[in-house]
């Protein structure tokens, strides 16, 4: 095959590129559209959902109070509310098994007089929960982060609700009974403890402006007077005899209500949030298609120019070369004069060269450094770790990790911006370059979390190296936010190590080392136990190492390195 034709294969080889590039951004954006869309049409039968759940709450309440007082007639028209909402919950296509035939069955229990009222109340209780099951399974259904925290927030407020339902209805019942059941005081605790604890995390997951608008529902009289009711009657054991049961229902129907509210508006802000990234999707394939395009008819035009241009300069240079051939003139060279683009490449081709090896040089450098700390990079570490740990299998010499990452640095993020985050993690590694050795391998292991590879040295002084560093960190004044602390995890090699098992038991420890309260030093048991003893660092600098380690050791309550400091001092 000719040059030429090789070109132009070339051009249609890009042109069938851009189609298929195209079909991979039109799959890519239905999968993401088909997830999206999903979510807004769970979100609206959710809300079907949530309104028969509010429907029955109320029936079960009504039934329940209805055991021990009047109100028959409030009854009979909540259970129609109840039909109702039910026929529009099935026109949604939902169907909940046994759902009419429980409903039913609860509903006969109830008009007799003999009827277990705990029964008749945990059967309603039984039913909602598979409502609210059904819910929880909608709209986690999709895998998209579409609204994420909101859907979480969702779910605990579904329970929140659900529970004051409870306390709602038990209240009730004692109310009309004028009694004071000491069984029913302990479930009311638990009641209020476990809604307590939903409405908590719900304004944790909510969020921003889910948790402003539920701030003032949240925080409204009703609610306020309900809790306070409930929290009086836990108080003191005994149910207050001036407090009506149609009082109560009015009073916790208007606190659920002030529910019922936020969890309609968190329906109305995930639906948004679908719909405005549906169209952000849509908008961005539409770019994409436009843009991939305008490229591809530009790179077609511009290899058809380019073919041209370089089909008549390969002539010419053609044409030289056999000259030379020809003529047996070796002393003659090819024209380097010229301003096309052969005589260009005649004249520049050492420079290419010296270009090239520049490139490749800075490509490495790229490859194994991060771009933003300027240190080694994940990549690197990989490299130099396994060629470490094949050296330690053969000479069976110690080396051990340090992993560590900067505390609470979300809420740096959070709090100060990106940039500041940015400003620390560059501050932080150049202060823990300036003080390793030059025989340690120091790396962004990804985010806020760093590796320091001791390739030569036990878990001893791995120990003393991360204290030190600690120390030398907690003690210095970062950028915008004055005070860092790190949290550490060590590990040392083992002969039945894999490169793999060595980062893991790090990663543990280091988790260990959060889990305790952080700005620590944590090793796992079994690499204390197991550790070669030993510390790998000229004699004065360890007596150094030794003295601070012992006055830490003093202060502390770091069980990793007070082992350590003990078992030097037995050696």
């Amino acid at each position: 095959m000719s040059l030429r034709s090789k070109i132009l294969t070339l051009g249609f080889v890009a042109i069938l590129g851009m189609f298929f590039t195209l079909w991979f951004q039109y799959r890519s954006y239905s999968t993401q559209a088909q997830a999206i869309e999903t979510v807004t049409r769970n979100v609206k039968v959710v809300g079907a959902l949530s309104q028969a759940t509010h429907e029955l709450q109320k029936e079960r309440g009504l039934t329940t109070i209805k055991q021990a007082s009047t109100s028959g007639q409030a009854l009979a028209e909540q259970r129609s509310h109840t039909d109702e909402v039910l026929s529009k919950l099935a026109g949604t296509g939902i169907r909940i098994a046994g759902l009419d035939d429980t409903l039913g069955r609860l509903r006969v229990m109830a008009a007799s007089d003999t009827a277990d009222r705990f029964a008749i109340r945990d059967g309603y209780t039984k039913l909602l929960q598979t409502l609210i099951d059904e819910m929880g399974r909608l709209t986690h259904e999709s895998d998209t982060s579409v609204a994420r925290a909101d859907v979480t927030a969702h779910s605990h407020l579904m329970k929140a609700k659900e529970y004051l339902g409870r306390t709602r209805a038990t209240v009730g019942y004692e109310i009309g009974l004028k009694r004071d059941d000491p069984s029913v005081i302990n479930s009311l605790i638990r009641l209020k403890s476990i809604y307590d604890e939903e409405v908590r995390m719900f304004e944790l997951a909510a969020s921003p402006e889910l948790r402003e608008a539920s701030a003032a529902p949240l925080s409204g009289n009703e609610l306020a007077k309900t809790l306070h009711a409930v929290t009086q009657i836990v108080a003191t054991g005994k149910f207050p005899q001036e407090l009506a049961a149609q009082t109560w229902w009015s009073l916790a129907t208007a606190a659920i209500d002030r529910l019922k509210s936020v969890e309609d508006h968190s329906l109305h802000l995930i639906e948004q949030k679908a719909e405005g990234e549906l169209a952000r999707s849509r908008n961005a394939m539409n770019l994409g298609v436009v843009v991939t395009l305008g490229v591809g008819l530009a790179a077609f035009m511009l290899a058809l120019s380019t073919t041209v241009t370089l089909l008549r300069a390969l002539d010419r240079a053609l044409t030289s070369i056999e000259h030379i051939s020809i003529s047996q003139d070796f002393s003659s060279r090819l024209p380097a004069q010229s301003s096309d683009e052969i005589g260009r490449i005649s004249r520049s081709f050492n420079q290419l060269l010296d270009i090239a090896e520049k490139l490749l040089n800075e490509k490495d450098f790229l490859a194994t450094t991060d771009a933003l700390t300027g240190i080694n990079n994940r990549m690197r570490f990989g490299i130099v770790l396994d060629e470490e740990a094949g050296r330690k299998r053969r000479n069976k010499m110690p080396m051990s990790l340090i992993m560590f990452d900067i505390d609470h640095f979300k809420r740096i993020n959070d709090e100060h911006g990106h940039n500041t985050g940015d400003e620390i993690l560059k501050a932080l590694s150049s202060l823990v370059s300036k003080e390793i050795r030059f025989t340690d391998f120091f790396c962004r292991w990804g985010g806020e979390e760093f590796i320091l590879l001791l390739k030569d040295d036990g878990c001893d002084a791995a120990i003393v190296a991360a204290e030190k560093i600690r120390s030398l960190i907690e003690a210095a004044d970062f950028p915008t936010v004055g005070k860092v602390t790190c949290s550490f995890g060590v590990a040392h090699w083992k002969q039945d190590d894999t490169e793999i098992s060595l980062v893991a038991r790090a990663d543990k420890a280091l988790y260990e080392s959060k889990n305790e309260g952080r700005n620590r030093v944590r090793c796992p048991q079994g690499d204390w136990k197991n550790c070669p003893g030993g510390i790998n660092v000229p004699i004065w600098e360890g007596v150094v190492e030794l003295i601070e380690t012992w006055a830490w050791f003093k202060s502390s309550e770091h069980s990793c390195v007070s082992k350590a400091a003990h078992k030097r001092r037995k050696h």
